[in-house]
């Protein structure tokens, strides 16, 4: 009884020894009794700089050793300090098969995150492991570019009118800016008419489009600024809208009785058209095409009569019932600009356009062509050397009383 009793005494004693030696050796909880250790941080790296487009930031770390067939927990922590006071993640993960990841949401730019992990299983925790670094870059941010021209309300653009915006601000690592240019006749620019990317200029960028824009129309804008680094677009310039100056197509002009000057050579520049039709006008009526030409293109007599030389016709061209129409109006002696009588209500009827034009009475602002020739109304009679202006469209003038209507 004896012998047995101290050798139950001998086992106990061996039993606690070997306990003691295992807490010691395993960095468990005091009352854990499962044997694990802290898993190592392998990414991302100490240090490491994350640019804020490549978020999210993945965390991994190769598995701790644990003893235990009990299921393995890491705890990931992310703070914005060494200390952990202020934590932005804490979360657990169930162990993977080698190494554990957790995926994080996107953190605020332009910020140093440290984060750690600890070990859990079967009630145990390790301690956890030391913090490693990260940042994350500055955030990319690419304002819209303010218009410039044309502004909304603006008339009278060519039909390769220049577009320009004020460059966009950003901030952050910017790299290489451009700027998308659209052009469409619709507010929603559900259709784009003209569309292209061009290189940042100094200030401000400028597109000029390589291609005619339809004449008489109006086109809505907008621009938008391209960072090609990353991939960052601003919103969209407020659109501004602007018209076309009326062009007319000599091409598709109806000439009525006339010749078709279209392919005749441009020789002359129309200075200014000053009209008027209205009958209290003085003299009433006036028409007055002043141009380069006048005084030095050579001249005809009229119908073979040496005392009435003629040097050259004013033209007209009319917009009827969707047509434009074109026709040779007065002959104009050596180096005369201006004729009288053309009124609103018989510029038409005496005109003897033989066409449309014959009952054509413009009202005040409506648009009109101007042009001067050599003598074309009875062509090719009295033809000299075939030649003509530029064209010049404006509003008729009438500035006759309103109570002085316009008989139709």
């Amino acid at each position: 009884m004896h012998t047995m009793s101290m050798r139950f005494r001998l086992l106990s004693a061996v039993a606690l020894v070997t306990t003691v030696a295992a807490c010691a050796n395993s960095p468990v909880s005091p009352t854990g009794a499962v044997t694990l250790t802290t898993a190592s941080l392998t990414s991302p790296a100490n240090g490491s700089s994350i640019a804020n487009l490549s978020q999210p930031v993945t965390l991994t770390v190769t598995n701790g050793k644990v003893a235990s067939s009990d299921a393995v927990t890491y705890t990931f922590e992310v703070a914005t300090d060494t200390g952990f006071a202020t934590k932005v993640v804490s979360q657990d993960v169930a162990q993977g098969a080698g190494t554990t990841s957790l995926k994080l949401g996107t953190l605020p730019a332009g910020t140093t995150y440290y984060w750690r992990t600890k070990t859990t299983a079967g009630g145990s925790s390790s301690p956890y492991s030391s913090s490693l670094a990260f940042s994350i870059g500055t955030a990319i941010v690419v304002q819209a570019p303010a218009p410039v021209s044309p502004l909304t309300g603006a008339t009278g653009l060519s039909q390769r009118p220049t577009f320009t915006v004020t460059n966009a601000v950003r901030t952050g690592p910017v790299t290489s800016v451009s700027y998308r240019f659209d052009v469409s006749t619709s507010s929603t620019f559900a259709t784009v008419t003209a569309s292209a990317t061009v290189a940042e200029g100094t200030t401000r960028t400028s597109w000029t489009p390589t291609s005619d824009l339809a004449g008489g129309t109006t086109y809505f804008w907008r621009a938008q600024a391209i960072d090609a680094g990353s991939g960052i677009t601003s919103s969209f310039s407020t659109a501004q809208s602007a018209t076309t100056l009326v062009v007319i197509d000599l091409s598709r002009v109806n000439y009525q009785r006339f010749v078709n000057i279209k392919d005749w050579p441009i020789t002359d520049t129309i200075r200014a058209v000053s009209q008027d039709g209205s009958p209290f006008a003085n003299p009433e009526g006036t028409m007055c095409i002043d141009h380069t030409k006048r005084g030095i293109w050579p001249t005809s007599p009229f119908f073979g009569d040496p005392d009435v030389p003629v040097e050259s016709n004013q033209w007209y061209f009319a917009f009827i019932n969707g047509t434009w129409y074109g026709g040779s109006g007065e002959n104009m002696r050596p180096n005369q600009i201006c004729k009288q009588g053309q009124m609103s209500e018989n510029i038409g009827p005496d005109g003897t356009w033989g066409g449309p034009m014959d009952t054509w009475r413009p009202r005040p602002g409506e648009l009109v062509g101007y042009m001067m020739t050599t003598p074309a109304r009875f062509w090719p009679s009295m033809k000299t050397v075939d030649e003509r202006s530029d064209m010049v469209i404006q509003p008729w003038v009438d500035t006759r009383p309103t109570s002085s209507a316009i008989k139709k």
